[in-house]
C-alpha cells in the first residue's frame, strides 16, 4: 500500500512540473514576457574607425583587424573651452581626408615631383595656403588640362631619401593623439629621379603618408628597410596637407629670423594614405618607367628577397611604447558628406 502511494504521489509531482513548464512557454506568459523583455547590454559608446567601402585597395596585405580601430575616421580635436569652431571642423575635415581609403582607384593618375610642385604654386595663387580649410572642396589643380581633386588616385615614381615614424613621441590628431609605433604614420620623404640620386635637398622632396589603419606588417618595417639602390612606385589619393609649410614658405618664428622648418618638403600636395608601394626591379632608375607594369614588384614581396640593398632612417623616432593617449583632447566631429 505504502509503494502505491509513492507512486501516486510521484505521478502527480511530474505532471505538476509538466503543466507549469508548458503555461510559462506560452505566449503571453509572465516567464516568456520576461525572457522576450530582457535586452542584452548595449554596448559602450565608440568613436571607432570605420572603412566607408567593402574593401581595401590593398585588402590582401593588410593588417585585419584594424589594430588601431579605437580610432575614428577623424581623429580627436582640442577640448580647450578657447578653441574656435571652425578650427576644430577645419582639423576634423583634414583628418578624414587623411583618413581615406576608399578613392576610386579606378582612374590613376600618373605625375611627377614637377607636378606637384606645381600645384603648390596653384594653391598659394588661389590663397589656399591656410592653416583652415573647412571645405576641402576647393581643393582643386589642374593638369595636362584636365582637373584633379583632393582624393584624385595618383601615381608617383621617386627615390625614398628617408622614412620614418611621424610625431611617435606625442601622436598626432589624426591618430588621436596615441604615440607609439603601432599608432603613427609613417613619414617617406620623396626625391626626385630626374634630378638625382637619394642624396638631395630635402627641400626639394614631396611626402607620402603610411596610416597606421591596417597597415601591412611589411609596410611597418619600412623605416628600417629603405630601398636604397632602387627607385619605387607610389600610388593613392592626393591629399593637401595645409598643417605644414613648404620650403621657402616664409615661417614666421618668435625668435630668430624667418627660416624653413621641418618637416621640410617643396609641397603640400602629397600622397596620403599610401595604397600601392612597389619597388623597381631594375637598380637603373632610367628603366623604371611608370607604365610598364613589369619592372615593378611589390614592397612587401621585394623586401623578402635575397642581396636587396636596404638601409634603415636616420631619424630620432623617439618612441613612447606601446603608447599613451596624451589629454586634453575629445573624439573630432566628422563633417557631414555632401
Amino acid at each position: 500500500m505504502r509503494r502505491i502511494a509513492v507512486a501516486v504521489f510521484l505521478l502527480l509531482a511530474s505532471v505538476g512540473l509538466l503543466f507549469s513548464s508548458q503555461v510559462s512557454s506560452k505566449p503571453g506568459s509572465k516567464t516568456e514576457s520576461k525572457a522576450r523583455t530582457k535586452k542584452p547590454k548595449p554596448a559602450p559608446a565608440s568613436s571607432g574607425f570605420t572603412l566607408e567601402c567593402s574593401k581595401l585597395p590593398f585588402d590582401a596585405i593588410a593588417t585585419k583587424p584594424d589594430p588601431f580601430a579605437e580610432c575614428g575616421n577623424c581623429g580627436v580635436v582640442p577640448s580647450s573651452p578657447n578653441a574656435k569652431p571652425a578650427e576644430l571642423a577645419a582639423k576634423a575635415a583634414q583628418s578624414q581626408a587623411k583618413n581615406n581609403f576608399c578613392a576610386d582607384t579606378s582612374k590613376i593618375t600618373p605625375v611627377t615631383i614637377t607636378d606637384l610642385r606645381a600645384f603648390q604654386a596653384q594653391a598659394a595663387k588661389d590663397g589656399l595656403v591656410t592653416t583652415d580649410i573647412p571645405d576641402r572642396s576647393k581643393l582643386r589643380v589642374t593638369l595636362n588640362g584636365g582637373t584633379l581633386s583632393e582624393g584624385s588616385v595618383v601615381r608617383l615614381v621617386a627615390w625614398v631619401q628617408d622614412a620614418h615614424l611621424s610625431d611617435c613621441s606625442a601622436g598626432e590628431e589624426v591618430n588621436c593623439k596615441i604615440s607609439g609605433s603601432a599608432h603613427s604614420d609613417i613619414h617617406i620623404v620623396l626625391v626626385d629621379p630626374a634630378s638625382g640620386g637619394r642624396s638631395q635637398d630635402e627641400c626639394s622632396s614631396v611626402t607620402a603618408e603610411m596610416s597606421p589603419h591596417f597597415r601591412p606588417a611589411a609596410w611597418s618595417q619600412l623605416n628600417k628597410k629603405i630601398p636604397t639602390s632602387n627607385v619605387i612606385r607610389v600610388t593613392g589619393p592626393l591629399l593637401f596637407d595645409n598643417a605644414h609649410v613648404p620650403c621657402g614658405g616664409l615661417v614666421k618664428v618668435t625668435t630668430g629670423p624667418k627660416r624653413d622648418r621641418a618637416p621640410f618638403r617643396s609641397s603640400l600636395w602629397e600622397v596620403h594614405p599610401v595604397y600601392e608601394f612597389e619597388v623597381c626591379t631594375n637598380t637603373d632608375a632610367t628603366k623604371c618607367k611608370e607604365d610598364d607594369n613589369s619592372a615593378w614588384k611589390p614592397y612587401d614581396q621585394w623586401v623578402k628577397e635575397p642581396a636587396i640593398q636596404t638601409a634603415a632612417t636616420t631619424e630620432k623616432e623617439q618612441c613612447v611604447e606601446p603608447g599613451t593617449q596624451a589629454p586634453g583632447n575629445v573624439p573630432a566631429q566628422c563633417p557631414k558628406k555632401p
